[in-house]
Protein backbone atom coordinates (compact mmCIF):
# COMPACT_ATOMS: atom_id res chain seq x y z
CA UNK A 1 0.00 0.00 0.00
CA UNK A 2 1.74 3.23 -1.20
CA UNK A 3 0.07 5.91 0.81
CA UNK A 4 -0.16 3.50 4.01
CA UNK A 5 0.35 7.49 6.50
CA UNK A 6 -2.97 8.25 4.74
CA UNK A 7 -4.97 5.46 4.96
CA UNK A 8 -4.03 5.17 8.18
CA UNK A 9 -5.20 8.76 9.45
CA UNK A 10 -8.50 8.24 6.91
CA UNK A 11 -9.08 4.90 9.34
CA UNK A 12 -8.87 6.85 12.72
CA UNK A 13 -11.03 9.32 11.43
CA UNK A 14 -13.65 7.11 10.34
CA UNK A 15 -13.18 5.37 13.65
CA UNK A 16 -13.65 8.08 15.37
CA UNK A 17 -16.66 9.30 13.20
CA UNK A 18 -18.20 5.83 13.95
CA UNK A 19 -17.66 6.48 17.41
CA UNK A 20 -19.95 9.36 17.63
CA UNK A 21 -17.06 11.61 18.38
CA UNK A 22 -17.94 15.01 16.17
CA UNK A 23 -15.13 16.94 17.03
CA UNK A 24 -11.85 16.36 18.98
CA UNK A 25 -11.92 17.86 22.88
CA UNK A 26 -7.91 18.36 24.48
CA UNK A 27 -8.95 20.37 27.82
CA UNK A 28 -11.02 18.01 30.03
CA UNK A 29 -10.14 19.33 33.15
CA UNK A 30 -11.05 17.66 35.99
CA UNK A 31 -14.09 16.18 34.42
CA UNK A 32 -14.38 12.13 34.60
CA UNK A 33 -16.42 10.43 32.40
CA UNK A 34 -17.09 6.84 33.44
CA UNK A 35 -17.22 3.57 31.08
CA UNK A 36 -21.03 2.94 30.80
CA UNK A 37 -20.54 0.01 28.50
CA UNK A 38 -17.94 -2.51 27.99
CA UNK A 39 -17.39 -3.18 24.36
CA UNK A 40 -15.37 -6.70 23.54
CA UNK A 41 -15.57 -6.73 19.84
CA UNK A 42 -12.84 -8.19 16.99
CA UNK A 43 -10.19 -9.19 20.36
CA UNK A 44 -11.03 -12.78 18.70
CA UNK A 45 -9.94 -12.06 15.21
CA UNK A 46 -5.98 -12.96 14.07
CA UNK A 47 -4.71 -9.56 14.84
CA UNK A 48 -6.81 -8.87 18.38
CA UNK A 49 -4.62 -12.22 18.94
CA UNK A 50 -1.15 -10.38 18.47
CA UNK A 51 -2.25 -7.48 21.02
CA UNK A 52 -3.71 -10.35 23.58
CA UNK A 53 -0.54 -12.01 23.47
CA UNK A 54 2.10 -8.90 22.95
CA UNK A 55 -0.39 -7.96 27.15
CA UNK A 56 0.81 -11.20 27.93
CA UNK A 57 4.43 -11.10 26.64
CA UNK A 58 4.98 -7.94 28.48
CA UNK A 59 3.19 -8.67 31.84
CA UNK A 60 5.07 -12.09 32.03
CA UNK A 61 8.54 -10.67 31.15
CA UNK A 62 8.81 -12.95 27.84
CA UNK A 63 10.84 -10.62 25.57
CA UNK A 64 10.84 -13.08 23.01
CA UNK A 65 7.04 -13.17 22.36
CA UNK A 66 7.34 -9.00 22.75
CA UNK A 67 10.16 -8.71 20.16
CA UNK A 68 7.51 -11.37 17.79
CA UNK A 69 4.97 -9.29 17.92
CA UNK A 70 6.60 -5.69 16.96
CA UNK A 71 7.55 -4.53 13.74
CA UNK A 72 11.16 -3.53 13.46
CA UNK A 73 10.02 -0.23 13.03
CA UNK A 74 7.76 0.21 15.58
CA UNK A 75 7.21 4.07 16.91
CA UNK A 76 6.05 3.82 20.61
CA UNK A 77 4.45 6.84 22.14
CA UNK A 78 4.36 7.01 26.20
CA UNK A 79 4.69 9.98 28.43
CA UNK A 80 5.66 12.60 25.91
CA UNK A 81 8.38 10.30 24.67
CA UNK A 82 8.84 8.05 21.23
CA UNK A 83 10.82 5.09 20.82
CA UNK A 84 11.23 4.86 17.13
CA UNK A 85 11.96 1.19 16.75
CA UNK A 86 11.84 -2.36 18.08
CA UNK A 87 15.96 -2.22 18.68
CA UNK A 88 15.03 1.31 20.62
CA UNK A 89 12.46 0.05 22.86
CA UNK A 90 14.57 -2.93 23.86
CA UNK A 91 17.40 -0.73 24.49
CA UNK A 92 15.53 1.40 26.89
CA UNK A 93 12.03 0.63 28.24
CA UNK A 94 10.77 -3.02 27.60
CA UNK A 95 12.34 -4.32 30.63
CA UNK A 96 11.46 -1.45 32.30
CA UNK A 97 7.95 -1.90 31.03
CA UNK A 98 7.97 -5.61 32.31
CA UNK A 99 9.10 -4.91 35.61
CA UNK A 100 6.17 -2.49 36.02
CA UNK A 101 3.34 -4.74 34.58
CA UNK A 102 4.30 -7.71 36.17
CA UNK A 103 3.22 -6.57 40.06
CA UNK A 104 0.04 -5.54 38.67
CA UNK A 105 -3.23 -6.76 38.20
CA UNK A 106 -4.88 -5.80 34.70
CA UNK A 107 -8.33 -5.71 33.74
CA UNK A 108 -9.60 -4.90 30.33
CA UNK A 109 -12.74 -3.05 30.50
CA UNK A 110 -13.46 -2.24 27.00
CA UNK A 111 -11.38 -3.56 23.82
CA UNK A 112 -12.41 -3.27 20.63
CA UNK A 113 -9.92 -4.07 17.41
CA UNK A 114 -11.18 -2.80 13.81
CA UNK A 115 -9.69 -4.21 10.78
CA UNK A 116 -9.79 -2.73 7.46
CA UNK A 117 -7.62 -4.57 4.80
CA UNK A 118 -4.20 -5.11 6.05
CA UNK A 119 -4.30 -2.24 8.72
CA UNK A 120 -5.81 -3.07 12.59
CA UNK A 121 -6.59 -0.89 15.09
CA UNK A 122 -6.99 -1.87 18.46
CA UNK A 123 -8.31 0.56 21.03
CA UNK A 124 -8.42 -0.55 25.00
CA UNK A 125 -9.09 0.34 28.46
CA UNK A 126 -8.07 -0.87 31.38
CA UNK A 127 -7.76 -0.92 34.91
CA UNK A 128 -4.48 -1.24 36.62
CA UNK A 129 -3.82 -2.67 40.47
CA UNK A 130 -0.98 -3.08 41.95
CA UNK A 131 1.86 -2.53 43.75
CA UNK A 132 5.81 -1.46 41.83
CA UNK A 133 8.75 -0.24 44.12
CA UNK A 134 6.38 0.35 46.82
CA UNK A 135 4.03 1.94 45.59
CA UNK A 136 0.18 1.32 45.36
CA UNK A 137 -0.78 1.82 41.69
CA UNK A 138 -4.63 2.23 41.05
CA UNK A 139 -4.75 4.06 37.56
CA UNK A 140 -6.96 3.64 34.64
CA UNK A 141 -4.65 3.26 31.24
CA UNK A 142 -5.68 3.55 27.67
CA UNK A 143 -3.83 2.00 24.81
CA UNK A 144 -4.34 2.38 20.90
CA UNK A 145 -2.18 0.23 18.55
CA UNK A 146 -1.65 -0.23 14.78
CA UNK A 147 -0.78 -3.43 13.29
CA UNK A 148 0.30 -3.96 9.56
CA UNK A 149 -0.54 -7.33 7.80
CA UNK A 150 2.88 -8.59 6.94
CA UNK A 151 3.89 -10.06 3.32
CA UNK A 152 3.70 -13.52 5.38
CA UNK A 153 0.20 -12.90 6.27
CA UNK A 154 1.09 -12.45 10.17
CA UNK A 155 0.53 -9.16 12.22
CA UNK A 156 2.86 -6.82 13.46
CA UNK A 157 2.39 -4.29 16.04
CA UNK A 158 3.84 -0.84 14.36
CA UNK A 159 2.43 1.84 16.45
CA UNK A 160 1.64 1.71 20.48
CA UNK A 161 0.29 4.88 22.15
CA UNK A 162 0.13 4.52 26.01
CA UNK A 163 -1.82 6.84 28.14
Amino acid sequence: MKNRPLTILITTGILLMSAGQSSLSFAHGDETHPIEQKAFIGVDSAAGNVVKQFHVALQTGNEAIVRQSLAVNVQIYEGGKVERSLTDYANHHMLADMAYLKGLTITPKEHQVTITDDIAISTSISHAQGEYKGKSIDSMTMETLVLIKQADGHWKITHVHWS
